[in-house]
């Protein structure tokens, strides 16, 4: 059984943004001069043939262009500045980070972006998908081909058990619109809908979730860890005058383990680096949420018992620290 999609589409900031308006606006001069330098068509179709076998599958949007990495990188950059409803929270440049701990990896760059009001829609549905939020996309070097790819919508809605299909329209229409291809191509490739609440681990803390959230920033600080962004969607939520509990997300890492990861998968690194998610439910009690790496190492394809091994053993150490 096959379904379509049709979608037309350093460092640092502390409260803010998690996904993109829903409403349509025109665009500026320069929004349309960038976006037109990568596009040859108007649409674009995904199509996730159910059929196909999951080794053919992939569970991320990915996309091929002819311009360099940093082209294609600035291009999406202006896209997302263009836009007055997006903002961009971190930007990430995986291959440089790795040169400071002397590994070699390609080109490789992550942004991260977004706007509160539908991302907190999201979250009011599911409060956990905020692990997913803000927004990334993943520009990099593929022997020498220059690749861009990113969680669609649909793969949100699937992953969380949400239905939200004006907003999944939209999203995935946007995020088309940011990243849209200058090499045309009637079928991107089969698109792997994943449901992971399973994979997701969780653990209670008997302190609130800001008491969590400040021995956690203290711990990373003792641990040597860059703190990428701490993402609060509660408070970003409040500032566009809706409610959401207590929900806050921490990027964090160091690239020593990272771009080791990176040179067996280029696409890992759109899951990197790691995050911690801190959230209260609806009995009022602090949860503390992350993906461990051997689940993200399967989600890439990526073999290395050994480093995923001491990534679980880092994340379990700074989760469990937290708790009380």
């Amino acid at each position: 059984m096959k379904t379509i999609f049709s979608y037309f589409v350093p460092i640092c900031a502390s409260s803010i943004l998690l996904f993109s308006s829903c409403q349509d606006n025109k665009k500026t001069d320069s929004e349309i001069s960038s976006l037109d330098s990568l596009q040859n068509t108007d649409t674009t179709t995904i199509v996730i043939d159910e059929g196909n076998s999951a080794k053919n599958q992939k569970p991320f949007v990915q996309k091929k262009y002819s311009k360099s990495v940093d082209e294609v990188y600035n291009v999406i950059k202006s896209a997302i500045e263009s836009n007055e409803n997006i903002k961009i929270i971190a930007e990430v440049n995986h291959s440089e980070a790795a040169k400071g701990v002397e590994i070699e990896i390609p080109q490789s760059r992550l942004i991260i972006f977004g706007n509160p009001k539908v991302g907190t829609k999201l979250m009011q549905q599911n409060q956990v998908v905020a692990i997913d939020l803000p927004m990334k996309m993943l520009v990099y070097d593929d022997n020498g081909q220059t690749k861009v790819i990113y969680n669609s919508a649909s793969v949100l809605m699937n992953r969380y058990e949400m239905s939200l299909p004006q907003i999944e329209e939209k999203i995935n229409s946007l995020l088309d619109k940011i990243s849209k291809s200058d090499i045309d191509e009637t079928k991107l490739q089969d698109l792997k809908l994943e449901n992971v609440l399973l994979e997701l681990q969780t653990k209670k803390s008997s302190l609130s979730v800001d008491e969590t959230s400040e021995k956690l920033e203290k711990l990373l600080l003792e641990k040597e860890f860059k703190l990428i962004s701490k993402v609060e969607h509660d408070k970003a939520a409040k500032g566009v005058g809706l409610e959401l509990s207590p929900t806050r997300l921490f990027i964090f890492g160091k690239p020593q383990v990272g771009s080791k990861l990176m040179k067996l998968n280029a696409t890992i690194g759109l899951d990197l680096p790691m995050k911690i998610l801190i959230w209260e439910n609806t009995n009022g009690k602090t949860q503390v949420s992350y993906f461990k790496g051997s689940f993200l190492a399967n989600r890439h394809g990526v073999e290395n018992e050994e480093l995923t091994t001491k990534i679980d053993g880092v994340l379990d150490m700074i989760s469990s620290k937290i708790l009380k």
